[in-house]
């Protein structure tokens, strides 16, 4: 669903049904997290395909991938990014890209990462939702942009950058930014951030992202719907009013997931998808919420028991776990 956006005219945005939720994916086999990274076999793009049009259904989907920018390493050579072809290979039947932009320049050139923002726009934008600038900005341990002492800088310059190229090309892509939950008092990144907002930025901005995972660093305490809903009345009350991001700004859940392994079962793993994704979709018009994106479709390892292996709801020869069926119900039920 595409709107105009009364307040200028001239921007449109792919916002979406308040009746629903827009779901998305991400399609790989790659995981990042804690000084881990967790790799296995290659992705099989047919594979892939036949479990994006299942889960699907005729229902909107968006496939979450990530490009990174290094810095001035990376110069002009474009020939080192994905073709066009390549990230499009995963959008057939209307699926859109939720298209990650991180940004990983220790040196903090911004105007080389605005020209990488620019043609990522032109190269991906035909294909493309969402796009969203920088990759977890307020976490300062691998794998997050915020270890580069410039994030807020980065997305400033990244968002405004991306508005102004994708009104160029008169694209409908909603641009954003996301983040980890953060109730910290010494996170200096929000308070930063609400000194350089400004209502350019603003008007740029269509969404606030959050990677919401519960029950996988730490134990809940309780139940997992409950702390998710805690999470993001936090997030938008406190974290975003203080940011001065006005709650007219959506937030797109953008990763979550449980994953499985030693002691962590298939079946509860389909079950707190469930729990999260219905009280996500029970709080989404007192918070805000438009999207969900869902971490992973399929393990990275599914013999590695150990961090990041086994995010998938399939495994890693795309056979299908007990949260791949309930993902697609929940979809189909709940999606727009």
């Amino acid at each position: 669903m595409t709107t105009l956006d009364s307040t200028n005219p001239g921007r449109v945005l792919p916002f979406l049904s308040k009746t629903g939720l827009t779901f998305g994916i991400y399609h790989g086999g790659v995981v990042e997290s804690h000084s881990v990274l967790a790799t296995g076999k290659p992705d099989q793009p047919d594979e892939v395909n036949r479990a994006l049009d299942h889960l699907q259904s005729g229902k909107h989907l968006l496939v979450r991938t990530y490009l990174r920018f290094l810095g001035d390493d990376c110069g002009d050579d474009w020939q080192a990014l994905p073709s066009a072809a390549d990230l499009a290979r995963y959008t057939w039947n209307g699926r859109k890209l939720d298209l990650v932009l991180s940004n990983w320049d220790c040196r903090g050139n911004m105007a080389h990462w605005a020209h990488f923002i620019e043609q990522a726009v032109e190269r991906y934008g035909d294909y493309t939702q969402c796009l969203q600038i920088c990759e977890e900005p307020n976490l300062y341990d691998y794998p997050g942009d915020g270890r580069f002492q410039h994030g807020v800088e980065a997305v400033i310059v990244g968002v405004k950058t991306a508005r102004a190229k994708v009104l160029e090309l008169g694209l409908p892509i909603a641009v954003g930014f996301n983040s980890v939950p953060s109730f910290n008092i010494v996170d200096t990144f929000w308070p930063q951030l609400a000194q350089m907002i400004d209502d350019d930025f603003l008007n740029s901005l269509d969404y606030v992202g959050l990677n919401l995972y519960v029950d996988v660093a730490e134990p809940v305490r309780g139940k997992v719907e409950d702390a998710v809903e805690e999470i993001l009345v936090r997030f938008r009350q406190e974290t975003l009013a203080k940011a001065r991001i006005p709650g007219s700004i959506p937030i797109h859940i953008c990763e979550t997931g449980w994953p499985t392994g030693p002691q962590r079962f298939y079946t509860k793993q389909a079950e707190v998808v469930e729990q999260i994704v219905r009280k996500i979709y029970e709080i989404r018009s007192r918070v805000n919420i438009n999207g969900f994106g869902l971490f992973s479709l399929r393990d990275a390892d599914t013999a590695n028991p150990g961090a990041g292996g086994q995010f998938g709801i399939m495994r890693d020869d795309y056979s299908p776990k007990p949260a791949f069926e309930k993902y697609r119900q929940l979809i189909q039920e709940l999606g727009n």
